[in-house]
């Protein structure tokens, strides 16, 4: 499999979604994400993430056909959320609450990170092939990257709660973390 052209491989799939995203950010202009953020742990761990992902995405390659193009509906799906989010999080003068709970977040307190994890899934499907053992491994990954994730939304809320108080603390009684799931 290594013998594919570059160009065949998805490795550069993971940095074309944060691309897009930032691109989605600055046009959309969503000023009010500028919060606490996860702190510089979390970043650093995202970014060596990210540069595993694309490693192991460098052994897998990806033909056009139906898994194409179901992983691009999956990104595209993704993307969709990412927009939906930075929308909620421009200035709207009418809406002066200090937590944003409308848009999507009226249904997902972190919904970046699940577009984030959307997108990642979008391109492990491009390369569908349960024959790859590295195939298999980016499952996995998947998997791990979601429960390191996890742990840093906990973290985020904890800063949230502290920034924002009780304001935060009715939001996530009232909000699911991540969709419908608690």
């Amino acid at each position: 499999m290594v013998d594919t052209a570059w160009y065949f491989r998805l490795f550069y799939m993971p940095v074309l979604n944060l691309i897009i995203s930032m691109l989605l950010f600055k046009i959309i202009n969503a000023k009010r994400m500028t919060g606490p953020g996860p702190g510089r742990f979390w970043v650093i761990v995202y970014f060596i993430e990210l540069i595993l992902l694309c490693v192991l995405m460098w052994f897998v390659s990806f033909c056009i056909n139906l898994a194409f193009w179901i992983g691009i509906c999956i990104i595209v799906f993704g993307h969709v959320i990412f927009a939906l989010g930075y929308s909620a999080m421009r200035e709207h003068p009418e809406k002066k609450e200090v937590v944003v709970d409308w848009g999507i977040y009226k249904v997902s307190r972190h919904s970046h990170v699940l577009a984030g994890k959307i997108t990642t899934l979008g391109a492990i499907v491009m390369g569908w092939n349960l024959n790859s053992p590295m195939y298999i491994i980016l499952w996995i990954y998947l998997v791990l990257d979601i429960i390191v994730s996890h742990f840093a939304i906990l973290n985020e809320e904890k800063i949230n709660i502290q920034q924002f108080g009780q304001a935060y603390e009715d939001y996530m009684k009232r909000v699911p973390r991540y969709l419908l799931m608690k």
